[in-house]
């Protein structure tokens, strides 16, 4: 088994390529959604692989363009990109120590293998196994996976402040009208105002 990506014709449904950028898989069971986005001129697909890299493929052909090994296991989180860089984590082993879990910030302009080249920052044992990051105002959100609501300076990935918001953290956290909104697995959802030290329901 491999993991594969599809480009279709969006007008026929006609399959234009196919491509198998990575090796044997580790995890059978992979969720993350890839996202579409141009660096330097180039319409890239970017997302987490079932080998625990990050790919980025040209949209219109599926050519791999690079690729970033993150963990050992599969990635369920999905990458967003914002203006050239990939914001990413992971809470399996990491491919460099046993210890388990990551936020990476990978600048998206090389090529070929750019694990040890373009990691911009990354924060170690940091547990984040299915919510995706979100960047806003210069700060990234991310919520691991027992459901801790991280602030991180977008451009250090410094941890700006942390708070609790409920149990498990399995779903992304949402922007929208000055305001954060995070669900939880037992149902709860909180509405957050998001400040400079914390925030307040």
């Amino acid at each position: 088994p491999r993991h594969r990506y599809f480009g279709f014709d969006k007008l026929t449904g006609e399959v234009r390529w196919t491509s198998t950028p990575g090796g044997t898989v580790a995890d059978m069971n992979t969720q993350s959604v890839g996202v579409v986005g141009v660096v330097n001129g180039q319409r890239l697909w970017i997302d987490g692989n079932a080998d625990g890299h990050i790919y980025a493929l040209k949209a219109r052909t599926g050519e791999k363009v690079w690729e970033f090994h993150l963990s050992k296991r599969g990635i369920n989180v999905s990458p967003i990109l914002v203006d050239d860089t990939v914001y990413v984590a992971h809470s399996e082993e990491n491919v460099d120590g046993g210890a388990m879990g990551r936020v990476v910030a990978i600048d998206a302009t090389g090529s070929g293998d750019v694990t040890a080249t373009h990691e911009r920052w990354r924060v170690n044992e940091m547990a984040i196994g299915f919510s995706s990051p979100l960047v806003h105002d210069g700060r990234l959100y991310v919520i691991d996976n027992s459901a801790n609501l991280f602030a991180l300076d977008a451009e250090t990935g410094t941890t700006q402040w942390e708070m609790s918001v409920g149990t498990v953290g399995k779903s992304s956290p949402v922007w929208a009208d000055g305001k954060l909104y995070i669900t939880e697995v037992n149902g709860n959802i909180r509405i957050l105002q998001p400040g400079e030290d914390g925030a307040t329901e």
